[in-house]
């Protein structure tokens, strides 16, 4: 890897660390150089007065934004011992860790895509999954080909969203559909046992993004499923090794789990519910909302009809939810015996223009999804869709520096 690579790996750990303790920090870098390219090409002094000017405004970890003084005062000292460090050493300390954990940095070809339709996307996240360097590696790459879908709800579900969690979640993951949520308790924890209890190859079932360090177990009730994800799944986190859980960091993860997916299901909540910032989230980077419909005046109906109300598509079954995204369980059956799956086969709808046009661009050159939503006319959102489907399909590959070429049989 030459130099010019490492440095900017090395941008990206480091800008990422600093963001793990204080919020918007990112946001502050795009809104300041426009876009998240244009700050990796600052120097990193520039990120250091640009930083110190900030803290002398107030900006930062003081006020609301961390869940008190406390917590305040260790990640501003935590935030400022990163930023003496400086990118390279923060990069060689980033990368010291157990085979099964991995760094990838925004720059980088396994960077999933979908996350760089947020304003302020992750510049690194910080990744669990599997026992040695190869298997983790192989199970981001396969969510940036799979199409996913974030399960959410309430912490406190009743009997029926726990029914339903668990019957949408392991239908998808039957069809070979990634489950993503956060590992809360209630929802998130139920759909999440659901996938890890499927057994699929050669990609994970479901992807955990955690609120704190994806080394790091919380609530610890769910230790039990922490460690099947992490063995089986992925353990993904935008927060340095090692962050406790803040109360501002999951919103921050809201905003992941939403854009990672194709689409959000919204099972139970209220109205000011974590699950409904998710689905709101989902709807500001284009990607469908669907929700269960609840029983009217219930609490937990509050944030499932309201949206329903508003727009949101019904989802009753995984049926659903695989109509909304445009994927069939064709060829999905359950092995007689053990129990494990064939591999799915899945049949696109590629009714829209977008796919001609997205096979017209690729036809002659290369091409990143930025300059193909710029070529097509495309929203970035709906480029980065079309290209998923062509890959699922087998006629595209992406390739060194997020690429895409068209394959010809």
């Amino acid at each position: 890897m030459g130099e010019r690579a490492v440095s900017a790996r090395a941008m990206c750990v480091w800008l990422g660390t600093l963001a793990s303790y204080r919020p918007g920090f990112v946001g502050e870098l795009v809104l300041r150089y426009r876009t998240a390219a244009e700050v990796l090409d600052q120097p990193p002094r520039a990120v250091v007065e640009f930083a110190r000017r900030r803290r002398r405004r107030g900006a930062g970890t003081s006020g609301a934004s961390v869940r008190d003084a406390s917590d305040a005062t260790t990640d501003a000292a935590r935030f400022a011992a990163v930023l003496a460090e400086g990118p390279e050493a923060c990069l060689r300390r980033a990368e010291r860790r157990p085979p099964g954990d991995l760094v990838v940095a925004w720059s980088e070809p396994l960077y999933p895509d979908q996350l760089r339709d947020l304003g302020d996307p992750p510049l690194c996240l910080f990744v669990r999954g599997g026992s040695d360097t190869g298997t983790v590696r192989r199970r981001v790459s396969a969510i940036v080909d799979a199409p996913l879908v974030a399960v959410v709800g309430t912490r406190a579900p009743s009997a029926y969203g726990q029914d339903m969690a668990r019957s949408i979640a392991g239908g998808l993951a039957r069809t070979g559909v990634v489950v993503v949520s956060g590992m809360a308790l209630g929802i998130d924890a139920v759909a999440q046992k659901a996938a890890v209890d499927v057994e699929v190859s050669p990609g994970p079932s479901t992807v955990a993004v955690l609120g704190c360090a994806a080394d790091v177990v919380y609530p610890r009730s769910n230790a039990r499923l922490y460690a099947r994800v992490a063995g089986s799944g992925l353990v993904v986190s935008e927060f340095a090794w090692g962050c406790p859980a803040r109360a501002w960091r999951f919103p921050a993860r809201n905003r992941v789990m939403a854009a990672l997916g194709r689409a959000v299901v919204l099972v139970e909540g209220a109205e000011r519910s974590g699950a409904r910032i998710t689905a709101g989230y989902a709807a500001d980077v284009g990607r469908e909302v669907l929700c269960v419909p609840g029983e009217a005046g219930r609490r937990l109906s509050q944030a499932p009809n309201r949206l329903l109300g508003h727009g949101a598509s019904v989802c009753e079954s995984a049926a659903d939810v695989l109509e909304a995204i445009g994927v069939d369980r064709a060829g999905a059956e359950t092995a007689t015996g053990d129990a494990k799956l064939a591999q799915p086969v899945y049949v696109l709808d590629h009714g829209g223009a977008a796919i001609r046009d997205v096979l017209e661009a690729l036809s002659s050159e290369t091409l990143t999804i930025d300059q193909l939503a710029g070529r097509c006319g495309l929203s970035v959102a709906k480029a980065a869709s079309a290209v998923s489907d062509l890959e699922i399909e087998g006629l595209a590959r992406r390739i060194e520096g997020g690429r895409y070429r068209l394959l010809r049989g």
